[in-house]
């Protein structure tokens, strides 16, 4: 990567993860119901971030 003058390249290599929302549901014998949020990683891709500044 060329990198201008007066500016500096950064990167990162790592797994980048995507961000999941959702709930569980269970009903129980007598009908009542619960619901619990939840929040799961996923991995998306492996690989290099790149940025100047």
């Amino acid at each position: 990567m060329d990198t201008p003058t007066r500016k500096t390249t950064y990167a990162r290599y790592g797994v980048f993860r995507l961000k999941s929302y959702g709930y569980s549901q269970y009903t129980y014998y007598n009908c009542y119901g619960t619901k619990k949020n939840s929040t799961i990683y996923t991995p998306r891709r492996v690989g290099w971030a790149i940025w100047e500044s």
